[in-house]
């Protein structure tokens, strides 16, 4: 009988409208499904990546991911897909150096394809622009001369915020107490700092419209999604609402931008400097934007579980308390012999504050150690396969490293999860045992540009606020706890403990 007459059965149009469908379903199999195959020298494909989403628990339980993944692998490296994007994670000891020594994988591509940042512009030319024009004017702005006027005004801020939580207290005297969420109060205080350094002290001066900031900043933060990273062309109501809040916090920028440029306003600030240098308000205020969300979360999660540690833990208490004293007696400079304490401390100059804590300082590097979570990005950018061991990471793959490999390991920082800031001490220095032992401020081609400013705002809190109160961790009912809930290995970075942790807090001295 032969084939049936298509043409016959089926009116022109309509076969024409088939023709289209066919094609729009293949192309969204395609998209979707398709991936491209994995080079024959690059590590085993793990389990558990599923079609469309790739690997699932990637976005769920990180480091379980990687840890199991690492385990079932015979080198320790292993491959996986994020959707369409093949990925190749990276555990093995020389592995590591490979991945923060070679200058083929590209840091700022890595984070544009696995992790939701701000995309300020679609074009590679122009990303890669604007990350050149980030790095070289974020090394311009903490420079020491820009720190050292910065600094009286950052010292200004940690007082007057602890100055608000005194007057919390009720009665306001000194054997009285008030609760506090740290992890609220005290990231406010990181955020202000943060503003003031890497953007505008308009905003740092204005609680009210720091506070819209704020707002903002927390809707970008917890609006991140699989999604958007999987596939970014796909429109959700969270991608919506996330954008509609990046853009709110760069018209809050643009506008103070705008103003100064229209009426020759000034500011001794970050915004201030690159206007000076006659750099474009576009390129300023996704500086600030991109300033503020890199440098915040960190810091105030950071802050907030140094001093609930401290509270933990008398010995250090008591030796970053002689420490500040110490430094009060050898650096304070004011002159005024009814000074208080705070006073005091706030007259010790910047080349002390950067070099005199060294306890504020290893207690900062276990805090980095264990909150440090989640996994760092690269792509290769090199245009050809790159040699890992027996392995290969394919040209334009994604490269994966979890902080946890290296930190949660027990044989170089033995019982991994307790804080212990004596890890650092000369006696032990677990930190050296291997080379890149320690990744808390970056190391290899990408180290953390902002490490001295992240370190003094850490400083200053830390100083002034176990210096002006007595006080103890504790739940949400100010019932003292001796221990705190555990930090999630598996969060994707530094984040808020749930169930919150408080403390309890009354004063000690004269603000």
């Amino acid at each position: 009988m032969g084939w049936p007459n298509i043409e016959g059965a089926i009116p022109r149009p309509y076969l024409v409208l088939h023709i289209i469908f066919i094609f729009i379903c293949f192309t969204t199999y395609n998209k979707l499904f398709s991936r491209p195959s994995l080079h024959p020298k690059a590590p085993p494909l793990t389990h558990g990546v599923y079609p469309i989403v790739g690997a699932l628990k990637f976005f769920t339980h990180r480091w379980d991911f990687f840890r199991e993944a690492a385990r079932a692998s015979p080198t320790g490296n292993f491959s996986f897909f994020v959707g369409r994007k093949p990925v190749i994670g990276l555990t093995a000891e020389a592995s590591r150096q490979v991945f923060f020594d070679n200058r083929h994988f590209g840091f700022a591509e890595g984070y544009d394809g696995l992790a939701e940042g701000i995309r300020l512009t679609q074009k590679a030319a122009d990303k890669m622009d604007f990350s050149k024009f980030f790095n070289s004017r974020m090394v311009r702005v903490l420079r020491t001369d820009a720190m050292q006027r910065n600094l009286p005004k950052l010292i200004g801020d940690v007082r007057a915020r602890l100055g608000d939580l005194a007057v919390a207290i009720p009665n306001k005297g000194f054997e009285t107490e008030a609760v506090v969420d740290p992890f609220d109060d005290i990231f406010k205080i990181a955020f202000q700092l943060t503003i003031r350094s890497v953007g505008c002290g308009d905003i740092a001066d204005d609680l009210e419209l720091m506070g819209k900031m704020i707002h903002w900043y927390h809707l970008v933060d917890s609006l991140t999604s699989p999604t958007a990273v999987i596939y970014p062309w796909i429109p959700t109501w969270g991608m919506f609402k996330r954008t509609v809040a990046v853009m709110r916090l760069f018209e809050i920028v643009k506008k103070i931008g705008d103003e100064r440029l229209r009426t020759g306003k000034r500011g001794e600030d970050a915004m201030q400097i690159m206007i000076d240098q006659g750099d474009d308000m576009g390129h300023i205020v996704g500086f600030v934007v991109s300033g503020l969300l890199a440098g915040t979360i960190n810091s105030g999660v950071n802050a907030s579980w140094i001093l609930i540690f401290l509270s933990l833990n008398p010995y250090w208490m008591t030796k970053v308390r002689d420490e500040v004293q110490a430094a009060i007696r050898t650096h304070a400079t004011t002159t005024d012999p009814n000074a208080t304490i705070v006073e005091k401390l706030a007259s010790v100059p910047l080349e002390a504050w950067e070099s005199d804590f060294p306890t504020i300082e290893v207690c900062l590097r276990e805090c980095i150690r264990l909150t440090a979570t989640g996994a760092t990005f690269r792509r290769n950018t090199s245009g050809q396969d790159i040699q890992v061991g027996s392995e290969v990471v394919p040209k334009d793959a994604y490269v994966a490293y979890s902080f946890n490999d290296i930190h949660q390991n027990p044989s170089v920082y033995p019982n991994p999860t307790k804080w212990d800031p004596d890890r650092y001490s000369e006696g032990r220095a677990e930190d050296k045992k291997r080379q890149y032992a320690y990744l808390g401020w970056g190391v290899g081609k990408h180290p953390c540009l902002g490490i001295r400013f992240a370190k003094l705002e850490q400083y200053l809190i830390v100083a002034l606020f176990t210096t002006v109160f007595d006080y103890v961790a504790c739940d949400s009912k100010g019932n003292p706890i001796t221990t705190p809930t555990p930090i999630d290995l598996n969060a994707f970075s530094a984040r808020r403990p749930e169930p919150r942790v408080y403390l309890k807090y009354k004063l000690k001295e004269k603000i």
